[in-house]
């Protein structure tokens, strides 16, 4: 395919030889007087331009405004300034404007066609190298695409496999129906109030739906019991955290969920089971967790009584702040009205 050179000098003696040197070696050549008639060329040619051979002192528009306009316009054409003065400093100011490289006249035909050969060849390995660029994003965001979309199915699919065992957990226990979602519900909404990452907000989800699975391993008629639990039972209801963690060890994908499963009954003054850590040692996740537990506890019906009000179990989070629950979160649950959810 023929290149198309266009040359822009005010003298019409350079724009002839130009372009007689130009056509010998085959280019096909486009000349214009001036900056305003190359930029209005530029504006309404359909032709593709390889190539500019554009001179720095013309009346009007000066070759280095010219210059600066193509550069932002149309970046991807290579421009070689043409000057009468020999000096550096001129040349250099060209190559800082956008120029790829420059002449001086009186321009030697050897000289230009090394140019010309130079600046084309170096040109079309950039117009190679973008396409390869191109391509390659292209393939990145294709990718990137599909991951999202394999991300959200598996998400989805553990999703759903939580709320699974979160049913088989509450098949045991009927008083307890939809505990385990309502926690959901509550540990996520505080989570986002306190603005956490989308990761930990997935173990939050994760672990409020699993935060009981050790219950499977209680006996159902200590589960249902309508009076007081004797302390052997209560000792035995006590250990369903460890037992969550034996079961969950086995699902390698549920290990992040493990530490809201065990410490989920741990309180702020150390009081709390299975470890009896303190405030300070229960990581943020579980105590979102556990507050979300106690006020669906309290606020549903069990065996053994009757479900408190909100307004009764709102006090019971603001008289145990800062010994069972963290005061921080008790005081964002209730700022934000979480209760009513």
């Amino acid at each position: 395919m023929t290149r198309h050179i266009v040359t822009t000098d005010d003298d019409p003696a350079i724009r002839k030889i130009l372009r007689i040197m130009l056509k010998k070696a085959g280019y096909e050549v486009t000349t214009c007087e001036n900056g305003n008639e190359l930029l209005h060329m530029l504006s309404n040619t359909p032709t593709p331009i390889d190539m500019m051979l554009l001179d720095i002192k013309m009346p009007g528009l000066t070759g280095f405004e010219i210059l600066e306009r193509i550069a932002r316009r149309y970046p991807s054409i290579p421009v070689v300034m043409l000057t009468a003065f020999n000096d550096l400093d001129t040349g250099m100011k060209a190559i800082r404007l956008g120029a790829v490289d420059y002449l001086t006249k009186p321009i030697r035909q050897e000289e230009l066609y090394t140019c010309i050969n130079r600046v084309l060849e170096k040109s079309d390995e950039a117009q190679r190298q973008k396409e390869i660029d191109d391509e390659n994003h292209a393939i990145r965001m294709k990718l990137e695409a599909e991951l999202r979309r394999t991300k959200n199915t598996l998400q989805r699919s553990t999703i759903a496999t939580l709320e699974a065992f979160s049913e088989t957990i509450e098949q045991k226990d009927p008083y307890t129906k939809g505990h385990c979602n309502r926690v959901r519900t509550l540990s996520v909404a505080l989570a986002k109030a306190l603005n956490l990452d989308e990761e930990t907000l997935q173990v939050i989800e994760g672990g409020a739906l699993l935060h009981d699975i050790g219950k499977i391993s209680i006996p159902e008629e200590i589960l249902n019991k309508n009076g007081k639990l004797t302390g052997e039972e209560y000792s035995l209801i006590k250990t369903h955290p460890e037992a969550g963690v034996r079961i969950i060890t086995h699902i390698p994908s549920f290990k992040q969920y493990i530490p809201i499963i065990r410490s989920h009954h741990e309180r702020i003054d150390g009081r709390g089971y299975p470890d009896n850590m303190e405030g300070k040692d229960i990581p943020l996740d579980v105590k979102i967790v556990s507050l979300a537990d106690a006020f669906d506890a309290m606020t549903s019906s069990r065996a053994y009584r009757s479900a408190l009000p909100t307004e009764l179990a709102v006090e019971e989070l603001k008289i145990n702040a800062g010994t069972q629950f963290d005061a921080d979160l008790v005081d964002i649950f209730i700022e934000h009205e979480l209760y009513l959810l």
